[in-house]
């Protein structure tokens, strides 16, 4: 049934018009003469009662400019910045190609198509990223907006990713590289390099450090907010031995253990990027090829396996929700399986 209601206003009267029929979400309308205002709401009345609807989108869909604006005020904005600027980069390019369309008319054929295009650009695992975004979206618009759309995620191929490259430090080149990190002009280099190396923290984790997040007489960093859930990391004797070497003598647990006070909004959504230049500089000048940041976290985590940590606490100690991660490492036991092996070679003779 249509109401209308009438409004006094210093530049003369107005009328609202609000149509609200059950199933169907509440309609308004404003109008400068009572006439037209009591026209739209017949006619509105005469749509919706006959099974049609008004405006942009039918009951249960949604335009899909409007769902994606809805889902970056209510869910990625409550994500890790890192996470939150992840997002925006992909939720670019999905407007650029579903712009104008409802999220229904999304189809997996449509998905599919970005998907090929997309590919001639980009790598796999950015892909996949774009079409997480994608599939919450729709995950979040049926389970919490009520609204009665299928995932077109869901019916299309995934691009396979490789499973990650492993370029890990010999002996030989972490002690080179660390004498190269000593004479770097940034002074907590060494130290910061030498934490990631023998806690297998990641390069961001590291460098966002501070001082209440460690407890030296226990030998323990608690990380609260980390890329997956909240853990806590052993330190090696090595490991607070080189904290204890920058701790300053009045230490406040809210000081940054190796960024500065004042840092820009990208690193401090980014920490280690603080530490990237003169790494990459250190890397160089110490002649290795083929490795990054990062791979100090695999290097940790080789040697923590070689040295007969099991993968459980392994995963454990690097954070990994699922075992996955920490599989990849396995191959590096092929030695150690051979020589046990070999102890029973003469069984039977």
């Amino acid at each position: 049934m249509a109401y209308i209601r009438k409004i006094k206003r210093k530049k003369g009267t107005i009328y609202k018009a609000e149509v609200r029929i059950k199933g169907h979400d509440p309609l308004y309308q404003t109008f400068d003469r009572l006439s037209d205002a009591q026209r739209w709401g017949e006619e509105t009345e005469i749509v919706l009662r006959s099974g049609g609807y008004i405006g942009d989108t039918a009951p249960g869909d949604m335009a899909f400019d409007k769902a994606l604006n809805r889902y970056e005020l209510e869910v990625s904005s409550k994500k890790r910045p890192n996470t939150q600027a992840r997002e925006i980069t992909s939720a670019i390019k999905l407007r650029k190609n579903f712009s104008g369309l409802s999220l229904k008319e999304i189809t997996p054929a449509r998905v599919a198509a970005f998907r090929d295009e997309r590919l001639k650009t980009v790598s796999p695992s950015t892909l996949q990223k774009d079409l997480a975004l994608l599939s919450h979206l729709y995950t979040i618009a049926r389970s919490e907006w009520a609204l009665e759309v299928n995932n077109p995620v869901a019916a299309i191929r995934k691009p396979a990713t490789s499973n990650g490259r492993l370029r890990l430090l010999g002996k030989d080149e972490a002690r080179h590289l660390l004498e190269i990190c000593k004479k770097s002009r940034n002074k907590k280099l060494y130290h910061y390099v030498q934490l990631l190396l023998h806690t297998g923290m990641r390069p961001s984790e590291a460098a966002g450090l501070i001082w209440g997040q460690v407890d030296i007489d226990a030998r323990i960093i608690d990380l609260t907010i980390t890329k997956t859930k909240p853990r806590r990391v052993p330190l090696t004797i090595m490991a607070v031995e080189i904290l204890l070497d920058i701790m300053p003598e009045k230490c406040v647990k809210s000081m940054p253990i190796f960024l500065p006070d004042n840092v820009s909004t990208t690193v401090q959504r980014r920490p280690n990027l603080f530490f990237r230049r003169a790494f990459d500089n250190a890397v160089k000048k110490a002649k290795i090829e083929d490795f990054n940041m990062h791979d100090l976290r695999h290097t940790a985590a080789s040697y923590l396996l070689m040295a007969g940590v099991d993968l459980r606490t392994l995963a454990d100690i690097l954070g990994h929700s699922t075992m996955q991660m920490v599989q990849r490492y396995t191959h590096l036991l092929d030695d150690h399986k051979l020589k046990a092996v070999d102890r029973i070679d003469s069984l039977g003779l």
